[in-house]
């Protein structure tokens, strides 16, 4: 009995232990406050606050694979977000324009 208590006890600490590790919390816990070279930028993604984060992150994703978390009140910051914002709504105004458009066919 005694061994099984002591097996069962092992295994609960690793799990809890695993699990809270997997638990989301804030990604960013330091920010970045200057820019980056625009080129080196691959993805930008923003995350506004969440219930298991209070704070508004932005993780930019570089092309050597290293991530970046940005300030969300800098002016390097803000002005990627509104130049993805831009970029998101030209996409989606040409994805429109595309399915309004009727179907062109050629004869031959």
């Amino acid at each position: 009995m005694y061994r099984e208590t002591k097996v069962f006890c092992l295994t609960f600490a690793i799990f809890s232990t695993g699990r809270a590790i997997a638990d989301p919390r804030c990604r960013c816990p330091k920010v970045h406050a200057g820019g980056v070279t625009t080129s080196l930028i691959m993805k930008l993604t923003h995350y506004p606050p969440r219930s298991h984060c209070s704070k508004e992150e932005i993780i930019v994703t570089l092309r050597t694979g290293g991530l970046l978390c940005l300030d969300p009140n800098g002016s390097f910051a803000k002005k990627q977000i509104k130049r993805q914002t831009k970029v998101n709504q030209q996409r989606q105004n040409q994805r429109s324009i595309e399915t309004l458009s009727p179907p062109t066919t050629t004869s031959t």
